[in-house]
């Protein structure tokens, strides 16, 4: 059974990353013509969510009952739910609550950024998912498979047996800035898919913005939801996806398309879709509209006001030539904040290039080996790494 779920992955995969598959507007993730369709509802973390999970599994309606779907929220790593880091569970619950109500058999999980079984665990109980799910969360792993991928940087990775087998995935994430991709949504969310420690193989082959934004791209095609329900009530600004700062925002935005449903989010955050790599790249293979004139969108788009993008990221038009510029020659380089590190060594264990080395001073990194993925900084507990780059900042300013 799982060599035959290998080849329609497989399958599925080159079909989607063949960019004359496209139709302008088609949403391809649903195999269904037409428009691709957003839904916003204006949100909060209150007894109104199970409400609005109805509204949206009555706007992308399936058979439920007897099927197995597996919800795959952001389980970043142990970070309580009011630091808009992860999903907040109040909304996992709310999905979890509605599926088992139609008759659905529920899976939910994720594979955390910081690996090792204790510590996946650790981050869902924490964030409060585990408890969110009702009794049905699982280690997703567990259960590791080799899956192959069309992709010009790696011909296979380890993803969780369930992302195959799951007759539905719903992805929840939740709606962050980023350091190295600018923003965490539906594309995103799906890096999770990737099982521990393959995600600094993939790191390590692509050091480059341009090339990882590639390589989500290529996982995403693995498998792409079903259904996506972004966590946009409280969202993250500054260097996330986890030393920002919450924000509020009181949206949860659904989409049965999750690169339709991301470029309509970076517009509601006052970007366009096109300054967001992987966002630019899915839309250029076809996987998903990214103009929101060209969807069909029900509820207000109304752009933020003051959102702050991470540090490494210009916005304007400017930076859609200088980013391409920035991210090769003038990048942030992390630099340890000795008064808050504890030497705890997840920066060290978890550097894709090994530029990290622990001294009796705390770790120290190597610029020459850096790639400026920010993994350090992305799972430091302590927010004990910051980017310092001069350039930039001055850039930022001009």
């Amino acid at each position: 059974m799982l060599k035959r779920m290998h080849a329609q992955s497989k399958a599925k995969a080159q079909s989607l990353n063949r960019p004359d598959q496209a139709q302008s507007g088609q949403n391809i993730a649903g195999d269904s013509a037409g428009p691709a369709r957003v839904l916003i509802q204006d949100a909060g973390y209150d007894a109104a969510l199970p409400q609005i999970i109805d509204r949206i599994l009555e706007a992308f309606p399936q058979d439920w009952a007897g099927r197995s779907v597996l919800i795959k929220p952001n389980i970043l790593a142990p970070h309580a739910p009011d630091k808009g880091v992860t999903t907040h569970p109040d909304l996992v619950r709310a999905v979890v609550q509605a599926l088992l109500d139609r008759g659905a058999e529920v899976m939910v999980g994720d594979n955390p950024g910081i690996s090792a079984y204790g510590r996946s665990g650790r981050s869902a109980a924490v964030s409060g998912i585990e408890q969110a799910a009702l009794g049905c969360y699982v280690s997703l792993g567990q259960y590791p498979v080799h899956c192959p991928v069309s992709s010009k940087y790696f011909d296979h990775v380890t993803v969780s047996r369930q992302i195959l087998e799951a007759d539905v995935v719903i992805s929840v994430p939740k709606l962050k800035t980023h350091t190295l991709t600018v923003l965490t949504a539906g594309i995103k969310n799906t890096f999770g898919y990737v099982v521990g420690g393959d995600k600094l193989r993939i790191h390590a082959a692509c050091p480059r913005p341009r090339q990882f934004a590639q390589a989500l791209v290529d996982i995403y095609s693995i498998r792409p939801p079903d259904l996506t329900i972004l966590d946009a009530v409280v969202g993250m600004q500054g260097n996330g996806p986890a030393n920002g700062s919450p924000v509020a925002l009181g949206k949860i935005m659904a989409s049965d398309n999750a690169v339709s449903l991301d470029a309509a989010a970076v517009s509601f955050l006052g970007q366009k879709p096109k300054s967001v790599p992987h966002i630019q790249e899915a839309g250029r293979r076809g996987l998903g509209e990214i103009d929101p004139a060209r969807m069909e969108i029900s509820g207000e788009l109304q752009p933020v006001a003051n959102f702050r993008f991470p540090q490494t990221f210009l916005p304007g038009l400017s930076g859609l030539v200088l980013n391409r510029c920035l991210s090769r020659w003038i990048n942030c380089l992390p630099e340890v904040v000795s008064s808050r590190c504890v030497q705890c060594g997840l920066c060290v264990s978890h550097c894709p290039a090994g530029a990290m080395h622990m001294t009796r001073a705390g770790p120290v990194v190597q610029s020459e080996k850096c790639i400026h993925c920010y993994c350090c900084q992305e799972l430091c507990p302590e927010d004990a790494i910051l980017l310092k780059g001069r350039m930039l900042r001055l850039l930022r300013r001009s």
